[in-house]
């Protein structure tokens, strides 16, 4: 059977740079437990997004799997 063995969470938000242009911001998470559940994924990002006073506009989950 095919198993995840990395998992990467990206979290990226736009934001206004200072002349007034658009700019996406992105911080990226890796080496998280590869068992990890979408809820589990979901509290992290509500977690972060507490710790570091940022909201963030799009998640993306980023599985690397082992194909057998």
């Amino acid at each position: 059977m095919n198993e995840v063995s990395q998992l990467v969470v990206v979290l990226s938000r736009v934001v206004p740079n200072d002349s007034g242009k658009a700019t996406t911001v992105t911080r990226r998470f890796a080496n998280i437990n590869p068992q990890a559940t979408n809820d589990q994924l979901r509290q992290f990002k509500s977690i972060i997004e507490q710790l570091i006073h940022e909201t963030f506009d799009t998640f993306e989950v980023v599985k690397t799997i082992q194909l057998h």
